[in-house]
């Protein structure tokens, strides 16, 4: 275990007997960032190369800074907590340091951070971070599924576990760094999902799908469609099969998250009735 200390605040790398005092640093404090998507924090404490950093202060745990597996040179900060009773600048400032080191090492040249909430802002700005994109929320209800497409020698089933590793292909193809999902996350998406499928042409996976149900919506979580298929109307077979199959059962509202600049996907969702509804997460990020 490293361990540095900088005026009586020591930083130490995480270990799994660190979870609960983690937990309530996350569950009690005011200062707290999670974006974790599919998992609960203590679950995502224990992903496989993570860089979780802890800040104590007189054998007291103040802070936690973590970052996830870095994926094609970019990482995101995934889990920030400061005590409300600590300096969160100086404690940020140090965990910070801590885990940039390990960033280099690690060959790391670009974190992101989706701006939850504002707390952060004051804090990362000294370290370079700059607001960059803004991950926009589109919702579509109360419409009737649209008459479905016909697409000579595609097929859209619901995934087998044996899809999950070409399907994490398709993902990291059909998105740039630091948009991908690793192989864990693609196995958490579809485990968590209500319904998650895939599109088929010539017994080849070429795109898929996970949507999540809640009481009285849905949520399109992950549309993923291979680079050489794209503009081919795969996107919409898997669009339509999704809506199709909630508003049978009775579920007619669906949410979707976008990056801003992904003016194709937004084109993609208006055709089928989905609208921008305000709620939008700028996104923060800096070259190392």
């Amino acid at each position: 275990m490293s361990t540095s200390t900088s005026r009586q605040i020591a930083i130490t790398e995480y270990t799994r007997r660190d979870r609960h005092l983690v937990s309530d640093i996350l569950f009690r404090n005011y200062n707290v960032h999670t974006h974790i998507d599919w998992q609960e924090a203590e679950k995502w404490l224990e992903t496989p190369d993570a860089i979780i950093r802890l800040a104590w202060q007189y054998g007291r745990l103040i802070g936690v800074l973590a970052a996830a597996p870095p994926l094609g040179g970019t990482t995101w900060l995934r889990i920030a907590g400061i005590s409300d009773n600590a300096d969160a600048a100086r404690v940020f400032d140090i965990l910070w340091n801590a885990v940039h080191k390990e960033l280099i090492t690690r060959q790391i040249h670009l974190v992101a951070v989706l701006m939850i909430r504002d707390w952060l802002i004051p804090l990362i700005t000294p370290h370079g971070f700059t607001c960059r994109e803004e991950v926009i929320t589109l919702r579509r209800a109360d419409q009737p599924p649209l008459v479905g497409e016909s697409l000579p020698g595609l097929t859209i089933r619901a995934t087998q576990p044996t899809d999950l590793v070409t399907i994490t292909q398709v993902d990291q193809a059909a998105f740039e760094p630091p948009w991908q999902l690793t192989g864990d996350e693609v196995r958490e998406a579809a485990r968590v999902s209500a319904y998650c499928a895939v599109a088929l042409r010539n017994e080849q996976i070429v795109g898929y799908q996970a949507s999540t149900m809640y009481f009285d919506g849905s949520h399109l979580a992950r549309l993923a469609v291979s680079p050489q298929a794209q503009g081919t109307g795969v996107g919409a077979a898997l669009l339509g099969d999704v809506i199709r199959r909630f508003s049978r059962r009775g579920v007619v509202s669906m949410t979707v998250n976008t990056q801003l600049s992904n003016t194709r996907s937004q084109h993609l969702y208006e055709r089928f009735g989905f609208q921008r509804n305000g709620y939008d997460i700028p996104v923060w990020m800096v070259n190392l």
